[in-house]
């Protein structure tokens, strides 16, 4: 048999069913990250969805359904980005992480909110009321009486709708979206919206139906008793159910366009009476669909129990459970206690109805829809949905098969008797069906998939930052061998295809970035050693930003000082510094020790130090002459800077107890970013990515975080991206929170290896360090896997994903890495 759909005509977002009370506007609700929110956002999410209920006061249904996601086409929007330099490697990329992610068979879930368009009290009273009320207004003009059943049997019959019922009707849905609004972001649906609904039922678990792109429901206009009218062509609507339904004793047997789909329909049984929030037996309808391989269709109608119904409800409800009592009381085993909670639930009810804010009730049908290719899949799929649920039981009721499919249905939203339980709206919200995974940006690379729900692909833009002219820096935080470097490197490997600039440093000597055969012809690799040929190359007066030359100059050269300066010293180094910068036109470190020769006997001492380290070892690197040029580079695409066996301090040691070359250690990897700066800032509207390990040398001191700002400053106006990967956070970062924030974009948190490192990336998170929860998240995931904070500050825990080749090619594990080579 041929299933009919509860509505027979659509009007924008607006359902027209049969009967006059079957009017119902249907928006779509934007689903947000929950998992990763602390406590407070928790109840934040909680009372903006209770608002949203209590504020409908009305019959609504609530859609959660899951949507298969289209592997090539989320993959094959980063075709955009890809130059033409690079266009055929970068195709072959694309079709490897197409490849990788079908494996997945990911889906989305998506929310659907439909709200019957009647005011007051529903049901047969309130039709007859309805009726009764327009027959009297009926009676006053025309003075003719009607039976109260002939009036009711013409509220319930199929009617025709006016015009001017149609713009009423389309004002109280924009009056209801208004209201809505200002809780939950939503918008109404559109007719491909509505139809996808339709007929996805048919074909659960065997893909994506085939939409009409230009299709839209009609209906033929003509004229009633001088009113212009409307009939619903039903038979548009009708088209949608391309599929023979076989009602089966426990389940359905549909054949669609796509094949034959299995499908169970369950409902839930009885809430648990307490449950505290946020917890996983309050958030029942995100938390199971999450946790289950599969997608499931869930649908939550809700009839609505005005505040003086409730009360009676709830009166009636304490007598009944007095009298068990007071029956339980007479036997010989005496009032149990769950007599006695019974009792004192039923009076906790009529007080909270009795509140100031006058809440009503609901009463709720809850179902559930499964599906699989065969029966045997089916039944499986049925048991693991159950243990999801827990204590929950789930039925599956006999001959109600094709009623709890319709159920589904946009305006399907009836309650099932026998199956309905009346529900607080806290209760309702409480189950938080509007959560879902959702992070990353809205177009660019696969980036990888979310580790809860059903796997949702992660696509990330570099850009990003500088197009919604937010931070641009990227920070990756992670113990040893998370995976840290490995983002890094496929974040520069994806801005390579797409013709950016690339500045690489590698102070560990592990990046391989380089070596990869489609990128070596475009690289240049600079090892900095101490050779005269280089001596220059890093001197902070040619490179560093103007605004930073001064403080850059003086902090390096300070630093190069066994010991503390005496502040006459050092006031002497930074009116040196000044003077070069004033009168020289071509200011360089080596001037700075020509003007302290030439000054006091305190003055040439200084100079004579400093002299030591401009003639020998990697400190050369920072003293260029006047009369030599900076050495030539910079004309490929890639630029690689490779620094090995430089002093590197532990950095929870404080700065004071460092050795001196550990000091100057530090103070050439910051020369090393400031060239990175100089280099990126030649092209100011290219794209261009800056990789940089040991981070934490750049935000651990204040001149580092002032160099970081300069390159966002940069990166807002001239699409400049700092990738920054550090192991630990210190204490002096997490003292500079509130400052680091306001540098910081994106930011990648991997595995961690003690609690006290979990606590601090979880505050730089902004998250609730205290969540035992999230700390276990962090101590037990894997390589590859980390708490992703977009642009936005959505924070999901996500799989990073290299397809095969990159993954070995890249890899820093000794003896993991083979040979790299093009992509076949």
């Amino acid at each position: 048999m041929s299933a009919r759909l509860p509505f027979a005509f659509s009007y924008g977002n607006i359902l027209l069913g049969r009967g006059r009370a079957e009017r119902w506007a249907l928006f779509a609700v934007d689903t947000h990250p929950y998992r990763c929110l602390s406590a407070a956002g928790k109840r934040e999410r909680f009372l903006a969805l209770l608002g949203a209920i209590e504020a409908l006061e009305a019959d609504f249904q609530l859609l959660r359904v899951s949507r298969a996601l289209d592997c090539e086409r989320h993959v094959r929007a980063g075709e955009q980005l890809l130059c033409a330099r690079h266009r055929e490697c970068g195709e072959r990329y694309l079709e490897s992480q197409a490849r990788s992610l079908s494996a997945l068979l990911p889906w989305r879930p998506e929310v659907f909110l439909a709200i019957r368009l009647v005011e007051g009290e529903q049901g047969v009273s309130g039709l007859l009321g309805a009726a009764l009320g327009a027959d009297r207004r009926g009676e006053q003009s025309a003075g003719r009486k009607r039976n109260p059943l002939e009036a009711l049997r013409s509220a319930l019959a199929p009617s025709v709708p006016r015009a001017a019922e149609l713009e009423d009707l389309r004002r109280r849905a924009d009056r209801l979206h208004a209201r809505l609004a200002a809780y939950l972001s939503v918008r109404p649906t559109s007719a491909l919206e509505l139809q996808w609904l339709v007929r996805r039922a048919f074909c659960r678990a065997l893909g994506e139906p085939l939409l009409e792109d230009l299709h839209e429901p009609r209906a033929l206009a003509f004229e009633c008793n001088g009113e212009a009218a409307l009939i619903p062509l039903e038979a548009d609507v009708v088209r949608w159910c391309e599929g023979i339904v076989e009602h089966r004793l426990q389940s359905l047997r549909i054949e669609s366009e796509l094949g034959v789909s299995h499908q169970a329909q369950l409902v839930l049984g009885a809430l648990p009476e307490r449950v505290s929030f946020p917890s996983h037996r309050a958030e029942l309808l995100m938390r199971a669909s999450e946790s289950l391989p599969f997608g499931v269709d869930i649908a939550l109608s809700a009839r609505h129990l005005p505040n003086t119904l409730a009360l009676r409800l709830a009166r009636r409800g304490i007598q009944d459970a007095d009298q068990i009592l007071a029956a339980e009381a007479e036997g010989e085993q005496g009032a149990s206690d769950r007599g006695y909670a019974r009792s004192e639930q039923a009076r906790e009810l009529l007080s909270y109805l009795q509140s100031a804010t006058r809440p009503p009730l609901l009463r709720v049908t809850i179902a559930i829809a499964v599906a699989a290719r065969s029966p045997a899949e089916l039944e499986e799929r049925v048991e693991h949905c159950r243990r999801a649920f827990g204590e929950v039981r789930l039925f599956r009721p006999f001959g109600e098969q094709l009623a709890l499919f319709l159920l589904h249905m946009p305006a399907g939203g009836r309650t099932l008797r026998g199956y309905e339980d009346v529900l607080t709206c806290e209760q309702v919200a409480g189950m938080m069906p509007t959560g879902a995974p959702r992070v990353g940006s809205r177009h660019g690379f696969h980036l990888g998939h979310c580790l809860s729900g059903g796997a949702e692909p992660v696509t990330f833009n570099l850009s990003e930052g500088s197009e919604s002219d937010s931070n641009t820096a990227i920070l990756c935080v992670g113990a040893l061998g998370s995976g840290k470097t490995m983002l890094a490197q496929k974040l520069a490997y994806e801005a390579f295809l797409a013709g950016a600039r690339i500045v690489d440093c590698d102070p560990k000597g592990d990046h391989a970035l380089h070596l990869l055969e489609e990128v070596a012809p475009h690289c240049e690799t600079v090892a900095l050693r101490a050779d005269p040929a280089l001596r220059g190359l890093l001197d902070p007066l040619r490179i560093a930003p103007p605004d930073l030359r001064q403080e850059a100059t003086v902090s390096f050269l300070r630093d190069l000082f066994p010991a503390t300066l005496e502040p006459a010293a050092e006031a002497a180094l930074v009116r040196a510094v000044g003077a070069v910068l004033r009168h020289c036109a071509n200011p360089t470190c080596a001037e700075v020790l020509s003007a302290l020769m030439g000054g006091d006997e305190a003055e040439a001492a200084l100079a004579e130090t400093l002299a030591v380290y401009a003639e020998g070892g990697l400190t050369q690197l920072a003293f260029a002459r006047a009369d030599q040029p900076p050495p030539a580079f910079g004309e490929k695409q890639v630029t690689y800077l490779r620094i090995r066996d430089l002093p590197a301090p532990d950095p929870r040691i404080a700065r004071s107890e460092r050795t001196q070359s550990e000091r100057i250690g530090e103070q050439l990897l910051r020369l090393i970013a400031m060239l990175a700066g100089a280099l990126m800032s030649a092209e100011r509207s290219r794209l261009k990515v800056f990789t940089f390990d040991e981070g934490w040398r750049l935000l651990g001191d204040p001149a580092g975080r002032s160099l970081l700002m300069s390159l966002q400053r940069m990166g807002r106006s001239e699409l400049a991206v700092p990738i920054i990967s550090t192991q630990l956070l210190t204490d002096a970062l997490l003292g500079e929170r509130e400052s680091l924030a306001g540098l910081l974009g994106a930011t990648f948190v991997f595995g961690l290896r003690a609690e006290e490192e979990a606590e601090r990336a979880l505050h730089l998170l902004g998250l609730d360090a205290r969540e035992p929860q999230l700390r276990r998240l962090l101590l037990e995931m894997s390589a590859g896997r980390c708490l992703l904070r977009d642009h936005r500050g959505r924070i999901e825990a996500v799989q990073i994903e290299l397809v095969p080749r990159l993954l070995r090619s890249l890899a820093t594990t000794p003896g993991a890495r083979s040979t790299p080579s093009p992509e076949r």
